[in-house]
């Protein structure tokens, strides 16, 4: 998909202020209240690349799009929230992505019009209810995560550049209709139907988020350690590692400064190049990256498994020949690439209902593989049982016929 937003000639979504750079082309202003909750989200865990302790278990899932009924059975089969609040040592992590929701409708009748910020809604409830224990709920930034924030500081920018109030250093503000109307008419003129609707149409969020929203995935890290698991979670895939195979530490010090402002006025080639953008981007169908950069992305940070979602399961089929691509398997419901990635769809992306999948991890437990991950005890829990599966009105994803949950 073509990138917006970036600055550089011929770049779609470049705005011709970005061209000659003006002293300031930060974020928008925000209210107090909002630039206190941007704090406090960050303060829950310091950096792009965060850790978990090496103890207590970790409860992933990914990929809501705003299905609202799966992210409420996933805490409901595994009892998350109530496990923390009762002073259990356990961790909520969404892997990203539980903004838009047009293209999870197309599939499922079930998604609300505003589920994606509903659940954001919950998400935010949930940490306040924790109290000193907000930080048991963590939210990892996905593809749509950034987009939503990049549409809302150009629509910013857009509107400065043309009488608009000035974008200062800060969080980043919610649009208002009208500012974004205007800069889709812009955007439309500027580049076109065809760029429009890779850029633009698929974040369908940004008029619904509010400035708590915006807080919450500007302070999401892009990679997460899992104690002593050796497993790392991110939402797509390992970085490309030609640049990186002698050089681990670069690597990490490269992701953990990741930001989002300084990356928006790199030329789009350099973007694409950087570790940031293919963590949150990265799928294996693609050749975006093969079996020995996941394998050397994962010992430079001495681990063993790399989970993630972002990947529908049909992607990793080969349908003609009636199975899964060469590299890829499905074991317990769940996506395995090179038994060194676990491709984890508990929503959007699964096969049909009975696919979608929560993972338990042990954080005290060194792992060797995703094939040892996938057989300990109570690391895989469907969301759904049988009976409820049958009266899901969601339509089969392509290739549900060629392969079975497990």
């Amino acid at each position: 998909m073509t990138f917006g937003g970036l600055s550089g000639a011929g770049c779609p979504g470049a705005l011709p202020s970005e061209h000659d750079p003006p002293p300031d082309l930060g974020r928008a202003q925000q209210l107090p209240r909002v630039k206190r909750l941007t704090r406090w989200l960050r303060r829950l865990g310091g950096g792009r690349v965060r850790a978990l302790p090496a103890a207590g278990r970790a409860v992933i899932l990914s990929d809501l799009h705003g299905h609202v009924d799966d992210f409420e059975a996933a805490l409901a089969v595994t009892g998350v929230v109530e496990r923390i609040a009762a002073g259990e040592d356990a961790y909520l992590v969404v892997l990203g992505d539980v903004p838009d929701v047009l293209r999870h409708q197309a599939v499922d009748e079930t998604v609300p019009d505003a589920g994606d910020t509903q659940i954001l809604d919950r998400l935010l409830e949930l940490r306040a209810s924790l109290g000193e224990r907000a930080d048991r709920v963590v939210y990892v930034e996905g593809n749509h995560d950034f987009h939503i924030l990049r549409i809302c500081g150009e629509v910013a920018r857009f509107h400065a550049h043309h009488g608009g109030p000035p974008v200062r250093r800060g969080p980043t503000a919610p649009v208002t209709p009208e500012a974004l109307a205007a800069y889709c008419e812009y955007y439309r003129g500027a580049y076109g139907e065809e760029v429009f609707a890779a850029n633009m149409a698929p974040y369908d969020m940004v008029p619904r988020a509010t400035a708590e929203h915006l807080a919450l995935l500007e302070a999401a890290p892009v990679l997460l350690e899992l104690g002593a698991s050796r497993v790392l979670v991110a939402h797509a895939g390992p970085a490309r590692m030609e640049r990186w195979r002698e050089r681990p530490g670069a690597l990490r010090t490269a992701l953990a400064a990741s930001d989002r402002e300084d990356l928006r006025r790199l030329p789009p080639a350099a973007y694409y190049e950087t570790p940031y953008h293919q963590v949150l981007n990265g799928r294996y169908r693609a050749g975006d990256y093969d079996l020995a950069d996941l394998r050397a992305f994962l010992e430079a940070f001495g681990a063993a498994v790399l989970v993630t979602g972002h990947t529908p399961l049909p992607y990793l089929l080969d349908i003609p020949a009636g199975g899964p691509s060469e590299g890829c398997a499905f074991q317990s419901g769940v996506g395995v690439i090179g038994d060194a990635q676990l491709v984890l769809c508990s929503s959007f992306g699964a096969f049909t209902p009975a696919w979608k999948r929560v993972l338990e991890v042990d954080l005290a437990t060194p792992l060797a593989s995703a094939a040892q991950l996938l057989a300990a005890p109570g690391a895989v829990v469907p969301l759904y049982d049988a009976a409820a599966c049958a009266e899901h009105p969601a339509r089969p994803l392509p290739g549900a016929d060629l392969v079975a949950p497990g």
